[in-house]
């Protein structure tokens, strides 16, 4: 019997070369939160995607995106490490390079998912020889610990400072959007190191339409300042306001609304050559019996599918 895939795409495997990458990480060993089973995310988005529609907004088959659910990583919760190994091996390896290599598309999990991620891809397009990219981050949090509590390095409060030390990456080029939850050492940390943040009220200081595209094309312009033209793209789900996502273990309020964050897609990714993204933070088990968390979810990742696959047509 074949397993339960994502929106039913075929199973990945080596010999057949995708344009999207799919894979779970259901890991959520790193949280400083007790509540929220976010390593049950990548299963049940997986079930539920199977009774929602197959089209995009815009009218794109998602059928016809060439993709393949390759399946979650192997996590071992005691072993950090070791799961961190796995991760690079599947970015690294079990993913296909043999041709142009996939879009990845990672669902967590905790945050902290994204850097082991984020990190062995840094490390194969140096091997490759390809240009350095950027990391557009959307999230009601800095996360931008040194260490947690003085003592943890690797929490998912610190992700956003692990990624800025990849070696290709930096502080500079990496961009925080929609935070609206922050403790004053990670703001003081995020400006030494010079890191592009912007708060989520500056989204919505008035009623003008225009607000949210000023906002947006500071993002596009803070990444072509630095010269990154490829960018890898972390969605946090509670940057969306935790009134209408409230399936997620930090739900805070304030946040975008979905459409705000799909125009801001949208308009981001006709810019840049993006080369993966991940959606992170769904906890299935404080969600609404609506599922509309996870439902919104889905959402993000089969229109960003759609925004990539459009730029191919």
């Amino acid at each position: 019997m074949k397993p339960n895939t994502f929106y039913d795409f075929p199973i990945g495997d080596l010999e057949n070369s995708v344009r999207f990458a799919i894979f779970g990480i259901p890991w959520d060993s790193n949280s400083t939160n007790v509540i929220g089973n976010t390593r049950n995310a990548p299963r049940k988005l997986r079930d539920l995607s199977s009774f929602l529609g197959r089209s995009t907004e815009k009218g794109n088959n998602i059928m016809e995106f060439n993709a393949a659910d390759f399946g979650d990583v192997s996590v071992f919760s005691s072993l950090p490490d070791l799961t961190r190994e796995r991760i690079s091996i599947m970015v690294k390896e079990i993913i296909p390079w043999k041709q142009s290599y996939p879009i990845l598309v990672m669902i967590g999990g905790d945050h902290y998912c994204s850097f082991p991620v984020i990190k062995a891809l840094d490390e194969k397009r140096t091997e490759l020889n390809q240009e350095k990219f950027g990391v557009l981050i959307f999230d009601a949090h800095l996360d931008y610990y040194d260490k947690w509590l003085d003592v943890e390095r690797d929490f998912h409060c610190t992700v956003s400072k692990r990624i800025s030390e990849i070696k290709n990456i930096t502080a500079e080029n990496i961009a925080i959007i929609g935070v609206r939850d922050m403790d004053p050492i990670e703001i003081e940390e995020a400006e030494k190191d010079n890191v592009f943040f912007i708060p989520s009220y500056k989204f919505f200081q008035d009623s003008n339409s225009n607000t949210l595209l000023k906002q947006i094309k500071k993002i596009i312009n803070h990444f072509k300042n630095h010269g990154i033209t490829n960018l890898y793209i972390s969605i946090d789900i509670d940057c969306l306001d935790g009134g209408t996502s409230p399936g997620t273990p930090y739900a805070i309020p304030g946040g975008f609304r979905y459409r705000d964050l799909w125009l801001m897609l949208e308009k981001v990714i006709h810019e840049f050559n993006i080369i993966g993204f991940d959606v992170v933070e769904v906890a299935p088990d404080l969600d609404t019996r609506s599922k509309i968390t996870q439902v919104t979810a889905i959402k993000l990742i089969v229109e960003t599918m759609g925004f990539i696959n459009q730029k191919y047509k």
